[in-house]
């Protein structure tokens, strides 16, 4: 999508190839939200340098001047002439197979090829325990409020309502992003009530299988989840692109606790570990329910 605006194409007019271990450059890897706003800011340098060699060939072509030239609808033509223009399939065609048609510039190889390497402009290393550096300054921004029934009885939390409010800049995808925050909403509840590993007193792993190790089911889920959107672009990325892969698995395990502290507050219930699965807060509410009797 941002190398078919960056060239004014469909974006179904063009294939991803992707890498492996072999072939792929170096790399810290997509983790932690980066993905999108070092992947975006990768693909714009290298549509700029395309972009400048497409605009050279298909000068030559038309007789015109490259800076006279624009990206549109999957062509090069000149600017304010509608009719005078070559598509970029025409200009690949001729930079592939022609190149002897072209200037003897030694710039203006044969094929169309650019690599390009992002590094975020802000990002610094920490130089001592006052400053600890521009880690990460890609970060997105959310806010959810989850509303939940707790059964006192047997511990069982349901969830009568869910919304989360994102900014995460400008969105490259917005059905892609929503799929972010459904999916790590997801599996921040099941941090919050289900998800642990349990070990015996040899350090030997108890729960080794999904029958054992509780993920969250649909029926452990929201009905569903209101999403909205908040757009504050970002001055330091391209497109003003914010992470988002990180919003609903961050954000879902404090904000789920706090409204079951907030059904129980009567009880004086608190929580400091997760998960807390039903066992375990049904111990919380039986302790706080003794603490009442005794007038503590």
């Amino acid at each position: 999508m941002v190398l078919a605006e960056q060239l004014g194409m469909d974006p179904a007019d063009i294939s991803v190839a992707y890498s492996d271990t072999d072939h792929g450059l170096p790399g810290t890897g997509p983790g932690g939200s980066r993905y999108t706003v070092m992947v975006t800011g990768a693909v714009t340098g290298a549509a700029g340098i395309l972009k400048t060699k497409l605009k050279r060939i298909a000068g030559h072509m038309l007789e015109a001047d490259p800076r006279d030239l624009e990206f549109r609808n999957g062509k090069i033509g000149v600017q304010g002439a509608p009719g005078l223009e070559v598509s970029i399939a025409e200009v690949a065609m001729q930079a592939h197979f022609f190149r002897l048609s072209l200037p003897d510039d030694p710039e203006l190889t044969s094929g169309l090829d650019a690599n390009y390497t992002y590094d975020h402009p802000l990002a610094t290393l920490p130089k001592n325990n006052s400053d600890f550096g521009i880690f990460y300054p890609i970060m997105g921004h959310m806010c959810h409020m989850p509303v939940v029934e707790v059964d006192p009885e047997t511990g069982q939390v349901s969830f009568l309502d869910y919304v989360a409010v994102h900014d995460c800049g400008t969105m490259i995808n917005p059905m892609t992003v929503d799929g972010h925050v459904r999916g790590g909403t997801a599996q921040g509840i099941g941090t919050a009530l289900l998800e642990r590993f349990d070990y015996d007193a040899k350090g030997q792993p108890l729960n080794t299988s999904f029958q054992d190790y509780l993920m969250p089911r649909i029926s452990n889920l929201p009905p569903s989840i209101r999403i909205g959107h908040l757009v504050t672009p970002s001055p330091y990325t391209e497109y003003g692109v914010k992470g988002a892969g990180e919003g609903g698995r961050m954000v879902a395990p404090p904000a789920v606790i706090a409204a079951i502290e907030d059904a129980l507050r009567p009880l004086g219930v608190r929580i400091d570990t997760v998960p807390v699965t039903p066992s375990r807060l049904r111990a919380l509410i039986r302790e706080a329910e003794a603490r009442k009797r005794v007038g503590r």
